[in-house]
């Protein structure tokens, strides 16, 4: 048998797939593939206009909103008539985090026509993924391994969180019944007992099982998809800023008195001036999207954070207290991440009036340093994530989260007492 040919058929396709693969260059698609998951499975499709988003798509979104829109009405309903006050309280707090997804979702669809609008103005300022220089002088892998870095976990974390709400009740009551051969199992719900049904040892516990847990989920890729672009689209312009401090710190600044030098460096510094105006409208489009979707993030979340400490605190029970430990965890790291990504923004757009600053201006034109002047007045305004006209967001912004949350919570406290 011929080894040249084995070589040639096996090992030589094994080449050319790693040739290939180091030849492929960051895309967009590589920043926006994480929400786009999310967003697919709700059934959305916020990249494209509703006509060339198929029936199927359309009917699931709708099914699986409708759904958890009549059970958390449901809930509401149920836990102000009953007396148990800790279990109305269980209650409140799941569906708080249900009525937050659901406006998430629907607020993004929408503004559907910004969101596209969104993505094309990424896709314009975006480095040619046929150009290894370009990508180079962007360093878009770092900037993609920073976000991944934040979000695939973030996205791990939530996962975990809905599957130990998930698993963790039939895993009880598979346990009782087929290990320890319990006669009478108890039967457990992922979320909430309260229903005006009868469900426990009757057919019905089984599609009541499995409607809370695709709600568990819906409210899941609602969270994920809205947080996900936010932070795709905040490391992007992040990106673009540094680009663009890097640029300002090397311009080389041509003497006075040079002929056409002046010239030159005016429309140089145009185009850079022109990039950063570019940068600026797509941050105040994304906010535009998703001002009204951070200022429910931030109250939700409040009242979310005090509800289960106030549970944790008064209401102690060991079968609950590591998916309660885990709920209020994964709401302390979202408001978080949603800080720490706007003070990245603040940051980076804050640099560019310092490198402004830094170059070599005073053997410039007249023009040339009436530009920098303007485009360091301009730069000087802090740039950050807003939560609509509310509330700017910092790493600041996480005390005053922390201290609303423990207001929210003496006062839920004063009520039970």
């Amino acid at each position: 048998m011929d080894i040249t040919w084995i070589k040639n058929k096996f090992l030589g396709r094994q080449v050319v797939k790693v040739e290939a693969l180091k030849n492929q260059y960051v895309t967009l698609e590589d920043f926006l593939s994480v929400p786009a998951t999310f967003y697919r499975c709700l059934g959305m499709d916020p990249f494209v206009y509703n006509k060339n988003t198929s029936i199927a798509k359309h009917l699931m979104f709708t099914l699986q909103f409708v759904m958890l829109t009549l059970t958390i009405v449901m809930m509401l309903e149920l836990a102000l008539l009953n007396e148990d006050f800790f279990e109305s309280m269980q209650v409140l707090g799941f569906a708080t985090c249900g009525i937050a997804g659901i406006l998430k979702a629907i607020s993004v669809q929408i503004q559907k026509d910004k969101m596209i609008r969104l993505v094309r103005q990424l896709r314009s300022c975006f480095p040619s993924s046929s150009s290894e220089e370009e990508q180079k002088q962007y360093e878009v892998e770092l900037y993609l391994r920073r976000f991944n870095r934040f979000a695939k976990p973030f996205g791990g974390l939530y996962l975990i969180l809905t599957s130990t709400f998930g698993l963790i009740s039939i895993a009880q009551y598979v346990f009782q019944r087929w290990v320890l051969r319990s006669p009478n199992p108890t039967q457990y719900l992922p979320y909430v007992s309260l229903l005006p049904w009868e469900w426990r040892d009757s057919w019905r516990y089984y599609p009541t099982y499995l409607m809370q847990l695709i709600n568990g989920y819906t409210v899941t890729w609602s969270h994920l998809s809205s947080d996900s672009m936010i932070f795709a689209v905040v490391m992007q312009a992040v990106m673009h800023f540094d680009r663009l401090t890097r640029a300002l710190r090397d311009f080389k600044v041509r003497n006075n008195g040079t002929v056409g030098k002046a010239d030159e460096d005016l429309k140089n510094l145009g185009a850079l001036i022109a990039y950063h105006s570019q940068v600026l409208g797509l941050v105040d489009v994304m906010n535009k999207i998703f001002g009204i979707p951070l200022l429910i993030n931030f109250l939700t979340s409040s009242l979310l954070v005090c509800n289960v400490g106030f549970q944790l605190t008064f209401g102690f029970s060991t079968e609950n207290f590591g998916p309660q430990l885990m709920f209020i965890a994964t709401a302390f790291v979202e408001i978080y991440l949603i800080c720490f990504f706007s003070q990245m923004l603040i940051d980076a757009s804050g640099s560019v009036s310092f490198a402004a600053y830094d170059m070599h201006w005073l053997e410039a034109d007249s023009r040339f340093r009436k530009m920098i002047v303007l485009l360091c007045m301009r730069a000087q305004k802090p740039i950050c994530l807003k939560a609509t006209n509310f509330l700017d967001i910092s790493i600041r912004t996480m005390s005053g989260f922390l201290e609303i949350s423990y207001k929210f919570f003496c006062a839920i406290r004063s009520m039970y007492q």
